[in-house]
């Protein structure tokens, strides 16, 4: 069967289903995104490939209180660039929280 990516969401193409005999079946899923049970249950908005919306910078969600970061916000990418954001989103939150900050 054949699975295309359609209006942010993997689909089915019928009619193109197939069988093969094997002993043994690996299954490579990659990066689908973010759980969207969180996201609808805080009302997060989504950007068009289905992460949650946050700018780079403030990493401030739709939702009020609600920071995002790392993979959640950008997509998958190299782990240093989600531990970079993890450290720039806390910097944000501290300044949000304290109203300063004296993390780098």
């Amino acid at each position: 069967m054949d699975i295309v990516f359609k209006n942010g969401a993997l689909q089915k193409v019928d009619g193109t289903e197939k069988t093969w005999k094997a002993d043994l079946v690996f299954l490579s899923m990659g990066f689908l995104g973010p759980e969207h049970y969180l996201s609808e249950s805080l009302g997060l908005e989504l950007d068009e490939k289905t992460n949650y919306r946050a700018d780079k910078g403030s990493y401030r969600s739709s939702a009020s209180h609600v920071f995002v970061a790392g993979d959640c916000r950008s997509g998958q990418s190299l782990v240093v660039r989600a531990i970079n954001e993890g450290r720039e989103a806390a910097r944000e939150i501290d300044l949000f929280l304290m109203g300063s900050t004296d993390l780098p």
